[in-house]
């Protein structure tokens, strides 16, 4: 399955280095045309209001924060960088192993102090790329999980917030 083009380009909000708080999604699905194919240009049209995302809405309620600021405290990025068409395509083991060097690259580029791990299915591959580097992490169900509230989300959010205070 060959999909879009999408640019390796993780969200660095401008207040990044005062938390230092990676936020690990799971992958990339479908294809927002050239302007829209990267972690940076994704979030920086859902901030301008080019583009509607209730799973990033929810994130910033669930964490108790405006969704500009929320949105701008983080560094965001996909651990699969392309998964499929639609959510229903799942990243498979593959897609899943390979994503492992480019976590470690990123992991040693910007030294995040903590990292919350969307998705319990990623966090099997990811979460020990993170415990190997020594850096405190969070794993979370995944926002758009059936049933999760913003609570248990939140409550996620605030035990790795707690880890690195």
């Amino acid at each position: 399955m060959r999909g879009p083009q999408i640019a390796d380009k993780p969200w660095i909000g401008k207040s990044y280095e005062q938390t230092r708080i990676l936020v690990l999604g799971e992958s990339w699905y479908g294809d927002w045309g050239s302007d829209y194919n990267s972690d940076s240009s994704y979030v920086a049209g859902y901030l301008a209001g080019a583009i509607r995302d209730s799973m990033y809405s929810k994130m910033a309620n669930a964490c108790g924060a405006e969704r500009q600021a929320y949105w701008e405290s983080i560094l965001f990025t996909n651990f699969v960088t392309w998964a499929g068409n639609k959510r229903t395509d799942r990243p498979t083991r593959v897609m899943y192993e390979a994503a492992v060097p480019r976590l470690e690259r990123l992991l040693q580029i910007h030294m995040p102090r903590g990292v919350w791990i969307l998705g319990k299915e990623q966090s099997e591959f990811s979460a020990s790329v993170v415990r190997q580097a020594g850096i405190a992490f969070e794993v979370s169900f995944h926002p758009t999980s059936y049933g999760l509230r913003n609570q248990v989300l939140g409550e996620s959010w605030h035990r790795l917030t707690a880890k690195i205070t």
